[in-house]
């Protein structure tokens, strides 16, 4: 994925550590790449023929889907990969496994959509873990993925934009109705930090849209004025 935008790597600690500590690919084990060549070329990047709101790959004969079933807050959303394959393997790396480093790999992924949709945005945050869940993590991994993009746009990132207030139920496993009623009322905005501001919201995997969803309820009832959404990778209707 090209853009005209990039993340610089000489800042990056994660470059100075795979110096010393050459990584192998998450999938098949190459020496040298957190993702080798291959298995990226084997992932499957979501350029052409994706719904306009909620960025799921279509059938252009038939529509989304999702959007018929449901009407979303967000002004878009979009990903970079379909959840599969390497891509896959390394979100589940990053999330459960700590590997910090996959995140500016991600966000510079994302950069790449960002530029293509030459959206024009006002702050940067990421969904919110409830407190308990952060501290039981010790980290966001999509704080990680978005504080680098933030910085690569030239944006401003909150972690305060939005905070989950409410504990839930983990979201895997539920079908869409149970997914939408879990999140329902879960998160609240700064009005502070949000008023009369574009906002992107990132996160790791997109699948029904109700996170994303529910995240821009929250922005737009704190005074935002748009919401737009990129996650990494989306999953497939």
């Amino acid at each position: 994925m090209e853009s005209g935008l990039r993340l610089n790597p000489r800042r990056s600690i994660w470059k100075i550590i795979d110096w010393f500590y050459p990584p192998n690919c998450i999938e098949c084990g190459c020496e040298g790449y957190a993702i080798c060549p291959k298995c990226l070329n084997e992932s499957v990047p979501i350029i052409d023929s994706f719904c306009s709101i909620c960025g799921k790959p279509v059938d252009d004969l038939c529509g989304c889907s999702l959007c018929k079933k449901n009407v979303f807050r967000f002004t878009s959303a979009r990903a970079a990969f379909l959840y599969t394959g390497a891509i896959r393997t390394a979100i589940k790396k990053l999330k459960y496994a700590q590997h910090l480093g996959l995140s500016e790999l991600f966000a510079n992924y994302l950069l790449s959509v960002y530029s293509r949709e030459r959206w024009e945005v006002d702050l940067v945050t990421a969904v919110p873990l409830y407190k308990k869940r952060f501290a039981a993590r010790g980290f966001n991994q999509s704080e990680w993925i978005a504080k680098p993009l933030a910085k690569a746009i030239g944006k401003p990132f909150s972690s305060g934009a939005i905070q989950k207030t409410i504990h839930t139920t983990p979201q895997v496993g539920l079908n869409q109705n149970e997914r939408k009623n879990n999140l329902r009322n879960a998160f609240q905005a700064e009005p502070v930090i949000v008023r009369n501001k574009k906002v992107l919201i990132v996160d790791d995997v997109m699948t029904t849209g109700s996170t994303f969803n529910e995240c821009a309820s929250a922005l737009l009832q704190g005074g935002a004025s748009e919401v737009y959404c990129l996650s990494v990778a989306s999953t497939t209707l």
